[in-house]
């Protein structure tokens, strides 16, 4: 049985063993709200590292404060991080993300089913 997290931003699960993470739409993040979101995907891990899957699609605005603490604090057990970014806005946050986040590599996609393809691929 497939175990999903849900909180205010987003909704996570872990299938095929990678972590599905997708933002919910019209969201603005906070440092308050990343903290949170990625406390709950630690737990979700349980000290497991995991290639993720992020859907940013529908992400309207981050904060300067939770943009520095998900591309270096909140990335730990970050194996992978495969981005899906379709709008000329997500590209640009994937694009900083990218510049930011040194922990792990970084691919960009413009949809899901391309993104979870090259995953299931690269096994």
């Amino acid at each position: 049985m497939k175990r999903i997290v849900e909180t205010e931003l987003a909704t996570m699960w872990l299938g095929d063993d990678i972590l599905f993470f997708v933002w919910k739409e019209g969201i603005s993040i906070d440092l308050s709200g990343a903290k949170k979101t990625v406390a709950r995907r630690m737990s979700l891990q349980r000290g497991k590292p995991y290639r993720i899957l992020c859907n940013i699609n529908g992400v309207r605005h981050i904060e300067k404060d939770a943009w520095h603490y998900l591309s270096g604090e909140g990335a730990e057990l970050v194996e992978e991080l495969i981005l899906v970014a379709a709008t000329p806005l997500e590209q640009v946050f994937s694009k900083y993300i990218s510049i930011r986040m040194r922990l792990a590599p970084i691919k960009v996609f413009p949809d899901m089913e391309t993104a979870r393809k090259y995953l299931l691929y690269r096994r």
